[in-house]
């Protein structure tokens, strides 16, 4: 198992980092993103009030996967303003 956590005292850290990148990745698009992390926030909030089941597992994998959008956002504007200041 790769991603481990000291945290974690279920074993499922791995698996449901992984499953919240999706979220994450949705998250991180400009001007749509601020919803979606405001809805996700309650939902894992409520959710973790019933189930008790470590709800910052699930925003270590959003967080990560928002990263990883913003990194690709900044590279299609690099790409942009490149194609602009050189031309095709």
């Amino acid at each position: 198992m790769m991603l481990k956590h000291e945290r974690d005292l279920v074993g499922d850290y791995q698996k449901r980092f992984l499953m919240h990148i999706g979220i994450g990745m949705l998250a991180g698009i400009p001007l749509l993103g601020y919803p979606i992390i405001q809805l996700f926030i309650r939902y894992e909030e409520n959710e973790d009030v019933h189930t008790q089941d470590q709800a910052w597992k699930d925003y270590a994998g959003a967080i990560c996967g928002a990263i990883i959008m913003e990194l690709i956002v900044l590279a299609f504007i690099a790409y942009g303003i490149l194609r602009f200041v050189y031309g095709n």
